[in-house]
């Protein structure tokens, strides 16, 4: 019999082994996105550059990767979104805003909300009407979409091993479509993104630029001089590594979400609840506890950020080089049908909705939720930078008050993991109509408290 402390020894010295295999694919196409044009112009993330890299060498094209090597490395996601999850909601403090934002905010939730349910809704009736009958795709094929465009790779990553356990959705299809939906979201963010822009500059849309936006706008190595402190030191290391004791407190967050899911069970009797949205939760508890208490100086946003940012960047790696190409091929023609409704209805929120309802710079607030909901924050972001290099508008500020009542529940939250619950209970046709009709009285209560009453899409 193997002694456990060896099977023990040998599983983490196979995690070390994995995360240098992301590391260094993420080192090799960092390089490459900093010397090809092409890449820089169009925006490729590196991240979604050594997800392909990785997927190329793989079991399904070079086979430089054997089959069970990749399958550990597609297990990587999972502990890394429980990461991304837990650091969400550590570090934030109350701002300052004023009523204008606030009323923004509010409108703007109306729009990620009833985006949310669109996502959900609209390709579960396409799979009730269409996907279904004619090509006999699983119902839970609808509620792909929200949680790989709404929620991006970390959602899709974390709902895999939801998908794949018999004792929850039993549909193993839906791990390997998942990614491949935040995938065609990230790139639908990214490349009509910029066209967006490009098309708001010209029809004079665009609040703040007035040329058309290119890769050379965008900085993307800081010289000695122009380089800003990632994140801050709050406490000394003679007591601690401030990175270390970052770390603890997302541990202490997984720990109290492990209690969360633990008692569910207990108390229900149902074990199937993924971990990460409740690390998240245990992030929310703690953070509320310390913002109270003269111990909130402790905590740096940034370098919480940082740490999601790199558990984020070996998590798309992972997800992408693990993607299971056959599958991805056998639901080709559903991809292909729900993407286009999905984005030409993306466009609708964008360009018919977000006029009507934002007092202030409609364009910059549409675009950040734009990308935000096609791929993730970080897009939209990206996207904002681009249309407001110098960040002259509010609508970043704006966004960033839609978080709390946005990210814990939809877009990658509780909500987004309940979709496909909703799926299996009600049935793909109720689901989309109770989601869709959700959506449309959300569009109503937008119509009549946010509507403005002269709509004006140039801005200069």
């Amino acid at each position: 019999m193997v002694p456990v402390e060896k099977i023990a020894s040998g599983t983490l010295n196979n995690l070390l082994l994995y995360v240098a295999i992301a590391g260094l694919l993420l080192l090799v196409a960092t390089l490459i996105r900093l010397k090809v044009s092409f890449l820089r112009k169009a925006f490729i993330p590196a991240s979604l550059l050594a997800g392909l890299i990785g997927l190329m060498l793989g079991p399904y094209a070079l086979k430089v990767i054997p089959a069970d090597m990749m399958s550990s490395i597609g297990a990587l996601p999972t502990p890394m979104i429980t990461i991304v999850f837990s650091c969400m909601l550590l570090g934030i403090k109350k701002g300052e805003t004023d009523k204008g934002m606030i009323r923004d905010a509010v409108a703007g939730l109306g729009w990620l909300w009833s985006n949310s349910f669109m996502q959900v809704g609209v390709p579960c009736l396409l799979c009730a009407f269409i996907l279904t009958p004619v090509f006999g795709v699983n119902q839970l094929f609808g509620s792909l979409f929200e949680i790989g465009f709404a929620g991006g790779h970390g959602t899709a990553s974390g709902m895999a091993t939801v998908f794949e356990d018999p004792s929850m959705l039993n549909w193993a299809d839906g791990a390997a479509l998942a990614p491949t939906t935040a995938t065609i979201g990230l790139l639908v963010g990214i490349f009509v993104g910029m066209i967006l822009i490009n098309y708001g500059v010209r029809k004079k849309y665009t609040k703040v630029l007035t040329e058309p936006a290119t890769a050379s706008d965008v900085k993307e190595v800081f010289p000695e001089e122009e380089r800003e402190p990632a994140a801050h030191m709050t406490i000394s290391q003679d007591v601690v590594e401030p990175f270390a004791f970052h770390l603890g407190v997302i541990g202490l967050a997984i720990l109290i979400g492990r209690i969360i899911v633990w008692g569910f069970g207990q108390v229900f009797g149902y074990a199937g609840l993924p971990l990460f949205p409740f690390a998240m939760i245990g992030g929310w508890i703690i953070n509320s506890i310390v913002m109270r208490t003269s111990l909130r100086n402790l905590f740096d946003r940034a370098t919480f950020q940082r740490i999601q940012g790199m558990a984020l960047e070996i998590l798309v790696v992972g997800a992408m080089a693990s993607i299971k190409v056959p599958v991805v091929i056998a639901y080709w023609a559903p991809l292909l049908i729900t993407s286009v409704v999905v984005v030409l209805l993306m466009l609708v929120w964008f360009f018919w909705l977000s006029p009507r309802i934002f007092s202030d710079c409609w364009f910059e607030q549409g675009i950040i939720r734009f990308g935000a909901f096609c791929g993730v924050a970080a897009v939209g972001y990206m996207l904002l930078r681009t249309a407001d290099p110098k960040m002259k508008t509010d609508a970043g500020s704006i966004y960033a008050l839609d978080c709390p009542f946005m990210s814990p529940f939809i877009g990658g939250g509780l909500i987004t993991t309940m979709y496909p619950y909703m799926i299996q209970n009600m049935g793909a046709l109720k689901t989309g109509l109770v989601l869709c009709a959700g959506s449309l009285v959300i569009l109503l209560f937008l119509r009549l408290f946010f509507w403005n009453k002269q709509v004006k899409l140039e801005q200069r």
